[in-house]
């Protein structure tokens, strides 16, 4: 007898690799999102924002006035017992990389999705890799991703293994500014109780018990 196995087809939505991730952050719902726009990483907080203005998700966004307070800002509520993301580009991760320092000594649980985009000298906003290897030796772990799938999975997984009591560093999830942030492809995201099972719920009082 032969046994006929069936397979839950799969929704796929098209959408780019920025509204991936702002769909990946309503599911991980963090409690606070400080960021500041930058180009090609300003369609995630645009996303983002919109999800929450709708009342899909549950947080406070900080508009702040740089990405050097926005990685302060993100520090700060992360001390305070905070489940905190932002999100940079380029500039705006040489700007904040200061505090990048101080969250991984800190061991700070953020998640922040990248747009990589060359550092500007004297302009260019095309891709490369240049923001992330600048970053390298922070003491963040580094997530490249290879499209808009990719990088809607790494985020949620990022948010797991940065709350890991074994791991408790920053994880940043990198998408190739523009290739991958503002092209749209056919992504298949978790349902949102998966995805929240997944993730899990926040409880900080646990992290630092090891």
């Amino acid at each position: 007898m032969s046994l006929e196995l069936k397979e839950t087809p799969v929704q796929r939505h098209v959408m780019t690799g920025a509204e991936a991730v702002a769909q990946a952050m309503r599911q991980i719902e963090p409690d606070v999102v400080p960021v500041y726009p930058i180009t090609p990483q300003t369609p995630i907080a645009e996303t983002f924002a919109q999800i929450v203005s709708n009342g899909q998700c549950n947080t406070e966004i900080i508009n702040v006035e740089s990405e050097h307070s926005a990685m302060s800002a993100a520090v700060g509520a992360s001390c305070a017992g905070a489940r905190v993301m932002t999100a940079t580009s380029s500039q705006g991760l040489a700007l904040m990389l200061e505090i990048c320092y101080i969250a991984a000594s800190m061991r700070c649980p953020i998640v922040m999705p990248v747009g990589n985009r060359a550092l500007s000298g004297p302009i260019n906003i095309h891709c490369d890799h240049s923001d992330s290897m600048m970053a390298r030796d922070a003491g963040w772990i580094q997530i490249f991703t290879e499209n808009a799938q990719e990088a809607y999975d790494y985020t949620l997984i990022a948010s797991r293994l940065a709350e890991d009591p074994r791991v408790l560093l920053p994880v940043m999830v990198m998408q190739d500014g523009f290739t991958i942030t503002h092209s749209a492809e056919g992504v298949a995201p978790l349902d949102s109780q998966r995805a929240t099972n997944f993730v899990r719920e926040y409880n900080p009082s646990t992290l630092y018990s090891l």
